[in-house]
């Protein structure tokens, strides 16, 4: 009866065995199904309370930063947290603005917007704006953007962003700015934002364009829209062939430039688009292909911009340095100001003369080249209007002051002819020296132009070159002085005598001892 008993426990055991193998794993399949499914559900509808900034990757493909509107502004407190990595602040104050910030900024946090600060001085150096990628400060009124001043060794101070900044957008638009409240261009206040790659400084009152940006030699999206005092000339620094695809305007059509115009004492300003100056550029290019000789390849810049009417014109500045030219370019851009035609081997200056296109120049620059002379100038438009002529370094042998000597009643004229070697004579001494003492504040190398045996022309002496016309015209003095004392001598012998012979009655010797003429009976 035990046995019986003990077989039926066994087969009871193997039967629940065999059960929980089968449908154990079935129910542990399902329960993991179950929980799978309650995980893909949680991700498909996160909590409708929690909100989270779109990926600041996505706003810098849209060129701005992360930006929250106004009707997102939090109530008391003033700063929110948006998501584990962004704040958002508004109207805050110099006094609350710091205090606001290190109670909501921390480690995770990287993208930063405060709307509506009113702030005296903004340190952009403090250690919880280091580890940010996206800061923008818009839409209030900021007295100065500021670094915190470290002395150095030499006792220099930094005005830059501090070093290793993360700051990969950098919005400061709207805040009332000029350029003096933001740190001087000569000290490269972005310097140091290597990451930097969206400016927005737009609807500001800037007149200084951050050249440092353009000198990065890194791709920039930049916003400076509103601006309308910025110079067009830096404009035309950025939008140069080497930087254009460095640098892109956001706001292109919105972006205005200033352009000075200066006429002698006139000056003025003309606010333009500055879509304007890459109309001009593509025009400047064109004609500067058009040069010849062909395939010199010069190079073509706009020296300055003008008005005439409503119309802008480019002032053109041409470099044909280094060409091995023998003769100088012709079919010039139309209104060229200015040519540098150095290091080459013109030996003429008749083109200036007969070529058209040099009708407005107004500096020529002509150094290290091989021209004899510069009377070919003379009545030319150029050396009636030039403002700078260097003709340093040539063959010059002789200098025809009188082809210039009409210029130099004005102020502001540039003659440069140092390192030529003249023939220099007794007319040098007395004209050319005189010449350049007269003029010297026009001419400012006076003291580098040279006799054939490097003795500088105003130092010249006259004894020194003039000896020989001085030799011949002092022996002449002593004939003459020779002469008239004779006759002296002899009216005075004459006059003795015949006194003499009235009161006396006699001629004195030699007078007796000569013979009788025919012409004595005047005197009897």
């Amino acid at each position: 009866m035990f046995n019986g008993r003990f077989s039926l426990f066994n087969v009871s055991v193997w039967v629940l065995t065999v059960y929980l193998v089968f449908h154990v794993p079935l129910i542990e399949m399902r329960v993991d199904d179950f929980e799978q499914q309650a995980l893909a559900q949680a991700r498909e509808q996160p909590p409708v309370s929690t909100e989270k900034p779109e990926p600041i990757n996505q706003h810098l493909k849209l060129g701005k930063c992360f930006h929250m509107p106004r009707s997102k502004c939090p109530a008391e407190p003033n700063c929110t947290k948006v998501g584990s990595m962004s704040v958002f602040c508004c109207d805050l104050d110099s006094a609350r603005l710091k205090e606001a910030l290190a109670s909501s900024i921390t480690q995770n946090t990287t993208y930063l917007h405060v709307l509506n600060a009113t702030i005296d001085e903004l340190d952009v150096s403090q250690a919880m704006f280091r580890r940010l990628t996206s800061m923008a400060f818009t839409d209030g009124n900021i007295d100065k953007i500021v670094v915190a001043r470290k002395e150095s060794m030499d006792m220099n101070t930094t005005r830059q962003f501090p070093k290793h900044s993360s700051v990969a957008c950098l919005n400061i638009s709207n805040n009332n700015l000029t350029s003096a409240k933001l740190q001087p261009a000569i000290q490269r206040p972005y310097a140091y934002l290597f990451n930097l790659s969206v400016l927005d400084a737009s609807a500001n009152n800037l007149t200084e364009f951050p050249l440092s940006l353009v000198h990065s030699n890194r791709k920039i999206s930049v916003d400076l829209s509103g601006n309308r005092y910025l110079p067009c000339k830096n404009f035309m620094k950025a939008m140069e062939e080497n930087n254009s695809s460095l640098v892109t305007f956001l706001k292109y059509r919105d972006t205005y430039c200033a352009l000075d115009i200066s006429f002698n004492w006139f000056k003025d300003v003309r606010v333009v688009q500055i879509d304007h100056l890459r109309i001009q550029k593509e025009v400047l290019n064109e004609s500067c292909r058009n040069i010849k000789p062909a395939n010199i390849n010069c190079t073509c810049i706009p020296e300055r911009l003008e008005f005439s009417g409503d119309v802008i014109t480019n002032l053109v500045a041409v470099d044909c340095s280094q060409r091995n030219l023998t003769s100088l370019p012709t079919n010039l851009p139309h209104n060229t100001v200015k040519l540098n035609v150095s290091y080459n081997n013109i030996t003429s200056l008749q083109t200036v003369a007969d070529d058209s296109t040099y009708e407005h120049l107004r500096q020529l620059i002509l150094d290290h080249n091989d021209i004899p002379y510069i009377l070919e100038l003379e009545g030319t438009k150029f050396i009636d209007n030039f403002m700078l002529f260097s003709i340093a370094y040539n063959k010059l042998k002789t200098i025809h002051t009188y082809v210039l000597s009409n210029r130099f009643y004005k102020t502001g004229l540039a003659l440069l002819i140092a390192g030529n070697y003249i023939n220099c004579d007794c007319n040098t001494e007395k004209t050319l020296k005189p010449w350049l003492l007269e003029n010297f504040k026009n001419i400012p190398d006076y003291k580098l132009l040279l006799c054939d045996d490097k003795v500088p022309v105003v130092d010249l002496v006259e004894s020194q070159v003039c000896h020989t016309p001085r030799d011949w015209t002092d022996y002449i003095y002593y004939i003459i002085g020779l002469e008239v004392l004779i006759l002296v001598l002899l009216i005075s012998k004459v006059s003795y005598d015949y006194w003499v012979f009235k009161t006396a009655g006699y001629l004195p010797w030699p007078a007796n001892k000569m013979p009788r003429l025919p012409c004595d009976w005047l005197c009897e």
